[in-house]
């Protein structure tokens, strides 16, 4: 009996060294068995700050105005410049109309961006200049003048996302009686009529403030107009008028709305390094994080991006005859001592293929199409492990399949590089001693 047991269990051994296979399936590939994952994590990464010729600030419906001052940055204003449309082309009534008043109305979206303790003030003035598009787009250096006579002013404590959201501006009455009487008088009935008259207006910030609000031109709110009187409002200039009733002895009142275009509108955003961590940067003259002390830097608006280079990515060739990349993160951090919740850390970031002149040629895309972000993982008490992770794995089996050296790199962006979506950050370089930038490369070889 202890005979044949032991028969049986050599038996079973056997059985089991038989059936194991040296081969696995990797998607519809066989593999040998002598193939494994490598983790590399040792390739050299050069990374730069540039900044853009210009960035495209129109088409958003969001107007961005005011002024940040800071060491880092330095100095950056922004201003609001758009069309209006009339509601209507004339006056009800018109030979009985009475002018009263004009107003314009600020919706504040629930973004802010500086000191909102401080007042915050802005001024409004007439264009000068009709705005025109550049090939459909305005962008951030477009220029049109506009009056240096302001016609209406705000002073405010900014208060985001609050019943208090709202801006009112009393404007002069003699620009809105100007206004009035060309809708009452002229045969105005068209828009590209009315604009030889009324080009639109400028929302200027005071160079006191040291803030940054932005006005959603389709948002609106319900706000007391008077002690009896509630009105919604969005973005617009409203036209305040009457007549008198037939018997000759009550007013009737009336409003006209003019509402700012969406397609002529556009944030002139001016930039100023002198005197900052940025000083020297152009768009001509990228600079070296090793310069800016193992950092890069990013902010919208004024188009500073983050440029990575992997300059020996193909030498992943050599590390086997065959291979597949299975997977490629980039992990960058905001570096110690430049992290704020409200004032950096923009959450998600974008990120573009670029070639050797910056130009963007690409979007990342999960399925060819759909645009693929990073988003900020803070959800560590410890800030050096708060991080964005880059998947680079199409980038890289793109960049080792091609014939041709293709010379392209990765373009780091705060938001859309067709917004107008505020942020900015600091990131560390791979030699960052707190938050040191790090790749990550998964190779199978066989």
């Amino acid at each position: 009996m202890y005979k044949y047991l032991l028969l049986c269990i050599s038996l079973l051994f056997l059985c089991s060294c038989e059936d194991e296979s040296n081969t696995y399936e990797v998607g519809s590939s066989w593999m040998d068995a002598d193939s494994k994952i490598v983790m590399i994590d040792t390739l050299t990464m050069k990374m730069s700050t540039i900044m853009m010729d210009s960035v495209i600030t129109s088409g958003k419906s969001v107007m961005m105005i005011g002024n940040i001052k800071d060491h880092t940055f330095g100095r950056v204003s922004s201003s609001s410049l758009f069309e209006l449309t009339p509601a209507s082309y004339t006056l009800t009534s018109p030979t009985n109309a009475v002018f009263d008043s004009v107003v314009m109305y600020l919706t504040n979206t629930d973004f802010y961006y500086g000191d909102t303790l401080k007042t915050y003030k802005l001024n409004v003035h007439p264009l000068t200049d009709r705005i025109k598009l550049n090939n459909g787009y305005l962008y951030n250096k477009s220029n049109f003048n506009y009056s240096p006579n302001s016609i209406g002013s705000a002073e405010f404590y900014p208060r985001p996302n609050t019943d208090s959201s709202y801006v009112k501006i009393r404007l002069d009455q003699s620009y809105g009686q100007t206004l009035f009487n060309i809708l009452k008088n002229s045969d105005v009935n068209n828009q590209e009529y009315f604009l030889n008259f009324y080009k639109g207006l400028a929302l200027v910030p005071s160079s006191d403030n040291d803030a940054m609000l932005r006005f959603g031109i389709n948002s609106s709110y319900l706000v007391q107009i008077n002690k009896s009187t509630k009105e919604k409002v969005s973005n617009m200039v409203r036209m305040y008028y009457h007549t008198t009733s037939q018997n000759g002895t009550e007013l009737v009142k009336y409003t006209l709305d003019l509402n700012p275009s969406t397609n002529y509108q556009y944030n002139k955003i001016q930039s100023d390094f002198t005197g900052s961590e940025l000083a020297g940067l152009t768009p001509t003259n990228p600079i070296p994080s090793a310069n800016l002390g193992n950092k890069t830097y990013l902010m919208a608006g004024i188009g500073v991006y983050t440029k990575v280079e992997i300059p020996y990515l193909k030498s992943l060739k050599n590390v086997y005859e065959n291979y597949k990349i299975i997977d490629a993160t980039l992990t960058v951090s905001p570096v110690a001592g430049y992290y704020s919740n409200q004032f950096y850390n923009p959450n998600p970031l974008y990120y573009y293929v670029g070639d050797k002149l910056n130009h963007i040629i690409s979007s990342y895309t999960s399925d060819g199409s759909t645009e693929i972000t990073a988003s900020l993982s803070d959800s560590s008490e410890f800030q050096n492990e708060h991080a964005y992770n880059f998947s680079l794995s199409s980038y890289f089996n793109t960049i080792l399949t091609e014939t041709v050296n293709s010379n392209y790199n990765t373009l780091i962006y705060p938001s859309s590089y067709r917004d107008v979506l505020s942020g900015k950050t600091v990131f560390g370089d791979q030699k960052n001693k707190t938050n040191p930038a790090k790749l990550k490369v998964y190779i199978l070889g066989y």
